[in-house]
């Protein structure tokens, strides 16, 4: 089993899900680039396909196939086009606040002209360049932050994920284990037919396309993210 988180998150969260599960499956909960311990893209560009292929590459080469997959919110959509392109290879999916964007804002960002949606994204990338990630002189204060932007996490929980989620910098502070140019969000992506039409690829195939048991939940607006 896949535990894909979210964004801005780290493969840790999963944790205390990963103990409840692991008398029943083999759990695998990856950090995808620019997250965690996993390695940031050098030009800071970060696209659903990029994740996708992240996603692919570790089915494939570890032989997990057929793979039951959870992920949540950013990993949720992921999990679902994975399953869109590749049905045959998953077993069982749960996708938490994996939808995205309603059809209508899709809609309405894309009635933008791609010139203005790609001249805003350049500049919000070069603004992201000179931002600098927030330092902690320490862990407790990170906790304190963590706890301040999750107050639903019991006080274990918070200092769990931020001792699993912070690096210590160069003059002994801390910082959050994502990059900043996660901050901003692709011009250009799947179009919302090609989205919706799920998978193409079995009317190509000798045997019938056959889709995994698949469920949707939602939930409530996520918490401030930390910064």
């Amino acid at each position: 089993m896949l535990l894909i988180r979210g964004g801005q998150d780290h493969c840790r969260n999963w944790d205390w899900v990963a103990k409840d599960l692991r008398r029943d499956w083999h759990i695998i909960a990856p950090d995808l680039r620019e997250h965690g311990d996993s390695q940031w893209s050098t030009d800071g560009n970060y696209t659903l396909s990029g994740y996708v292929y992240d996603v692919a590459q570790l089915i494939h080469q570890q032989q997990l196939a057929p793979v039951a997959i959870i992920g949540h919110s950013l990993g949720g959509n992921i999990a679902l086009r994975y399953s869109g392109i590749y049905p045959e290879n998953i077993r069982q999916l749960v996708a938490i606040e994996g939808l995205g964007p309603s059809p209508s804002v899709i809609a309405q960002r894309y009635k933008t002209p791609i010139s203005v949606r790609m001249s805003t994204w350049i500049e919000e990338q070069r603004g992201l360049a000179g931002r600098v990630s927030k330092r902690y002189a320490s862990i407790e204060n990170a906790f304190e932050r963590m706890r301040e932007a999750n107050k639903h996490l019991s006080p274990e929980q918070a200092r769990h994920l931020t001792q699993h989620g912070v690096n210590q910098n160069e003059d002994g502070t801390y910082s959050w284990k994502f990059d900043n140019y996660v901050r901003s969000w692709p011009p250009t992506d799947m179009a919302t037919a090609e989205l919706g039409a799920g998978s193409s690829r079995g009317a190509d195939r000798s045997t019938p396309l056959c889709l995994a048991p698949t469920l949707s939940v939602g939930g409530e607006a996520p918490a401030d993210r930390i910064s």
